[in-house]
């Protein structure tokens, strides 16, 4: 049998037994009651995530990409841009010398989007609560049952929004003020499918799994070190996206508040559980 599958199943096993021992009971409900409760971060998110589409996010795109005169090109060609016949040519010799600098942002960015991977990171917690319950460490095994439950949660929450919200993605198209593209793609606009994971941007699900994994262990540990490398394990994931262009920074910060609270509300529903 292949080792993924493999590991999928057992995934799919160790899940559903913590979802019989009720880590998720009443999620829904208490999630609704944190938009109420934490409104004023909430807002702050919203307004972050404005400012950063309107202000940030294209010069930060454009700053880090490897792709972006590739990529304007492509919208000329796809008649989603237009450019003078000088301006085409600039944009050309920019484009040849971007592939140079390609394979350093690549190699980094491959690295770092291994680690935020949903099946790769819930492998990791799965191995954490393995080694909770070889050295009878309740505080590690129950921290890391709530975060294997973030990712659940996570990932059904970014598969339902990045379809509805349909942006795409800086290194497929850099625009960042088009939203719902799946219209334009139901017209006829075949250039791009907002329907495929790799075209969709907004939200994350590197950032929104990796913020609600590191937050789960931020909130079931007093230690000062533990959160210290909890929320740099999150930062340093998250950013990799914006390094690597394959996310705008607004899709980083939004997915960040949406993982912070998927993680506050599992916390706080587990409380009482020992």
């Amino acid at each position: 049998m292949n080792k993924e599958i493999l590991m999928i199943i057992i995934l799919i096993l160790i899940g559903i037994e913590i979802l019989k021992e009720g880590y998720l009971n009443g999620f829904v409900g208490a999630f609704l009651e944190n938009l109420v409760k934490y409104k004023k971060m909430i807002l702050i998110g919203i307004v972050t995530t404005i400012f950063s589409i309107v202000y940030l996010d294209l010069p930060v795109a454009k700053h880090f990409s490897n792709k972006y005169y590739e990529k304007t090109l492509q919208g000329i060609t796809n008649k989603v841009r237009t450019a003078k016949p000088e301006e085409i040519i600039i944009l050309q010799q920019k484009a040849k010398i971007e592939k140079i600098k390609k394979e350093k942002y690549s190699k980094y960015e491959r690295f770092f989007a291994n680690q935020g991977d949903g099946d790769t990171t819930a492998g990791t917690v799965v191995i954490l609560i393995l080694l909770g319950i070889l050295f009878k460490n309740k505080k590690l095994i129950k921290s890391s049952k709530e975060a294997l439950m973030t990712i659940i949660v996570g990932g059904l929450l970014v598969n339902i929004l990045k379809y509805i919200i349909s942006r795409l993605r800086p290194d497929v198209n850099m625009m960042p003020y088009q939203f719902f593209n799946w219209a334009s793609w139901i017209n006829g606009n075949q250039s791009i499918n907002p329907f495929k994971s790799s075209s969709a941007s907004l939200p994350s699900g590197h950032a929104i799994v990796s913020v609600g994994v590191a937050f789960s262990f931020y909130y079931g540990y007093k230690n000062k070190f533990i959160k210290f490398m909890a929320v740099t394990y999150a930062l340093i994931l998250s950013c990799s996206r914006v390094y690597g262009t394959r996310h705008w920074l607004s899709d980083i910060i939004l997915s960040a508040f949406l993982g912070v609270l998927i993680a506050k509300t599992i916390y706080e529903i587990n409380k009482n559980k020992k």
